[in-house]
């Protein structure tokens, strides 16, 4: 009786947490680069424009496809950045409620379980990671893809096998950055083909669909000319990335990601105890775990998100871990509780109340989503995105700098010259500040990748009082924005 009512007070707790969590980091928190970068590529996609040969990206394209067209249906409403970044908080929510089921199938008790689903669902560095871009549900694909393995190596029943092969396979094309967690899922396999707990005609069945898939996602980029390109700007690229903050790594967050340096050393722990005598699926967590732990420390981790899976692990081991300590276990919980109700008062004092009060300050992004037209033009500034609908007036439209210095590097594109561009299309919007370049930024030295001219600037812009922004003047703006059918133009 006192089990079931404690079950439910967690419940109703959860229920509380998750109402405010996602009014909290969906609705009141600010857009970042990303969100709007990954909403602007599915308005590309929407206009027929071909991902890495018409414009640059350096992610797989599953998500700008799937939303396209809620993205032209909402690309007039102010509130598109926060509908889609609700869209990120529910993927977040399936993604949890998959992990809930992993530990519910290594036999997590209820009262443990929703314990650990209140723990990560007010994590301050995982909703912090869980912004609308690519990574989220690749890793919302990942953890249904392991649920639905791990079902399988329990209950040997094709559909899992199949379903977790297809799941797999739908996380590398949201990113294909999940290809260096996949080895670690291809080695588990193998090894289960090799003791026969996995049959090989089962096996086989499930790899039809990915291959299948894969035949027609290559055939897609080799009919539109943008295989070699895809290669390029999705491998290559991406794999010189690292180098470019190899002066800036984050080996460890700032201390108000508290939650980092709770559970990852306690992760740790519990993953070495259960290699040595855990079941198949904490042995199994605890390689994903301690192979992302490897890739963050001596591979690549610049920004916060990158930690995201290591986050989730950790927590997911560390619940897992605390649940067998019997004889403490009272104590356990007691603690648990306690640390859920800090985490929700501190994202209640820390964020909220701060953020709040930034609630009707116009961002650069809100300025240039209410001052531009899908007939314009908008140069994104350094290390900012808030080009939403307006056209970009070169093949590299993000991260001015560091991507365009970078393609041009690896031969995928030249870099813009800004000025040119800037005379030729005489963008709306545009940002006036230096456009240092990244690598050598890193390392201490200021070199510009671009300055635009000051006598330029002077002769058609205004200054918007907003951040680096600046306003096409007046005299040189057109009328009538009009869609033909197959472009947006201004008619007159």
């Amino acid at each position: 009786m006192q089990t079931k009512k404690i079950e439910q007070i967690l419940l109703s707790f959860l229920v509380i947490c998750l109402f405010f969590m996602c009014y909290l980091y969906a609705w009141v928190l600010k857009c970042n680069g990303d969100n709007i970068e990954h909403i602007h590529t599915s308005w590309l996609i929407w206009q027929d424009k071909i991902p890495y040969k018409d414009f640059f990206q350096h992610h797989n394209p599953l998500i700008w496809y799937v939303f396209a067209p809620l993205t032209a249906f909402l690309i007039d409403n102010i509130k598109i950045f926060q509908i889609f970044n609700t869209i990120s908080f529910a993927s977040f929510l399936v993604m949890a409620l998959f992990q809930l089921k992993i530990l519910k199938l290594s036999g997590l008790s209820k009262i443990s379980s929703l314990t650990y689903f209140l723990i990560v669902s007010t994590s301050v560095s995982v909703l912090g990671s869980i912004d609308y871009r690519p990574d989220t549900f690749m890793f919302m694909f990942f953890f249904l893809a392991t649920f639905y393995l791990l079902k399988y190596l329990k209950n040997t029943s094709l559909p899992d096998i199949v379903l977790s092969f297809l799941l797999y396979f739908l996380s590398f094309l949201c990113s294909q950055k999940i290809i260096l967690n996949l080895l670690v899922v291809g080695v588990v396999v193998i090894y289960y083909l090799y003791t026969k707990k996995i049959k090989k005609s089962d096996f086989l069945q499930a790899i039809i669909l990915p291959i299948m898939l894969s035949v027609l996602f290559l055939s897609y980029l080799y009919v539109n000319d943008a295989l070699s390109i895809y290669i390029k700007s999705n491998y290559f690229f991406n794999l010189y990335i690292p180098s470019v903050f190899e002066e800036n790594r984050i080996l460890f967050p700032p201390f108000e990601y508290f939650d980092f340096y709770v559970f990852v050393p306690i992760g740790f722990v519990a993953s070495i105890i259960f290699l040595s005598k855990g079941t198949y699926i904490e042995k199994f967590l605890s390689i994903l775990f301690l192979e992302e732990l490897a890739l963050r420390v001596f591979y690549f981790s610049a920004f916060l998100h990158y930690n995201l899976l290591l986050i989730l692990l950790a927590i997911m081991l560390s619940v897992m871990f605390l649940s067998k300590l019997k004889k403490i276990s009272k104590t356990v919980f007691v603690v648990s509780v306690i640390y859920i109700l800090a985490v929700f008062f501190y994202n209640y004092k820390t964020l909220y109340l701060k953020e709040i009060k930034n609630k009707d300050l116009i961002t650069n992004y809100e300025y240039t989503f209410f001052n531009t037209t899908p007939c314009d033009y908008v140069i994104n500034g350094y290390y900012s995105v808030y080009n939403l609908k307006a056209k970009d007036p070169a093949y590299y439209s993000i991260l001015l700098g560091q991507i365009d210095v970078l393609g041009e590097k690896l031969n995928i594109a030249p870099r813009p010259n800004l000025n040119n561009i800037i005379l030729e299309y005489k963008p709306k919007i545009i940002s006036a500040g230096i456009y240092w370049d990244t690598y050598q930024e890193d390392r201490g030295k200021k070199i510009p990748a671009h300055i635009i001219d000051r006598d330029i600037l002077y002769t058609y812009y205004d200054y918007t009082n907003i951040g680096s922004l600046y306003i096409l003047k007046p005299k040189y703006h057109k009328q009538n924005c009009q869609y033909n059918g197959r472009i947006w133009a201004y008619e007159d």
